[in-house]
């Protein structure tokens, strides 16, 4: 295989790539609490040691696309009114923290509920965490619910504790471990509890993907591949004819 094909399964395998990023944007577009993908790709140039003699000049760069990785949007998504008591949203760059099986991970989806315990926990059932680290217990009896704006909970019995709100020095050193949910990496300080952060109740925090964005995306990167592959395609008749031609010769 020569150069010009490399060089396109290259673009091609980026290309497909970021429509698998743009994909999972728009099936979670709906998703509370979701942050937007971008994938993130770069030239890589080889340079080859091969010396053409042509007007005395070297053969030029080659010029691959790597695929470099990809980073989160942590851009605030709309706030939309829901009433529901264990519906908590965050104003401010912030996340809730929960116990997972794996540890504790960080998120701001944050349409809770009670477990059977009287546990506050998760749509996936994890433990929402308190300043002390502990989950939050609610008793049969209690049902006045409140979520005031620095994260404290009361019932009609008092103070049941603390949400724990933690803020990262870098957002994008965090790890996504699912679609909503981050983990925390070695040299990323932690702060918790800034006074800059509200928590308002009876509210959630909708997807920050922009679905017509996303949709203008995905189209143009078809468009692209497609184009990729009818240059593959052509650059492959093109070595055929030759080799043809040149069998004639013979």
């Amino acid at each position: 295989m020569d150069n010009t094909k490399y060089i396109a399964l290259s673009r091609q395998m980026a290309l497909w790539k970021q429509m698998d990023i743009v994909s999972n944007n728009m099936a979670n577009m709906n998703t509370t609490g979701y942050k937007q993908d971008e994938a993130v790709f770069s030239s890589y140039i080889h340079q080859s040691d091969q010396k053409v003699a042509v007007q005395g000049m070297a053969r030029k760069p080659l010029y691959f696309t790597q695929d470099f990785g990809s980073y989160s949007n942590f851009n605030e998504g709309m706030l939309v009114e829901t009433g529901n008591t264990l519906d908590v949203a965050i104003k401010g760059d912030a996340f809730f923290a929960v116990q997972t099986p794996s540890g504790e991970r960080y998120t701001r989806k944050g349409n809770f509920t009670l477990d059977a315990d009287g546990m506050l926990v998760t749509t996936e059932g994890d433990p929402v965490l308190s300043e002390n680290n502990e989950p939050f217990f609610f008793a049969p009896e209690e049902k006045q619910i409140s979520i005031v704006e620095n994260g404290e909970i009361y019932t009609e019995n008092g103070l049941i504790g603390k949400m724990k709100l933690v803020q990262f020095e870098d957002n994008q050193k965090l790890l996504k471990v699912a679609n909503t949910m981050f983990e925390n990496t070695d040299g990323n300080n932690m702060i918790i509890g800034e006074d800059n952060i509200r928590v308002l109740q009876g509210k959630l925090e909708k997807s920050n993907v922009n679905s017509i964005e996303e949709m203008t995306k995905l189209v143009n990167l078809q468009r692209s591949y497609e184009y990729v592959q009818q240059m593959i395609d052509e650059e492959h008749d093109r070595l055929s004819n030759t080799i043809n031609a040149f069998a004639q010769m013979v």
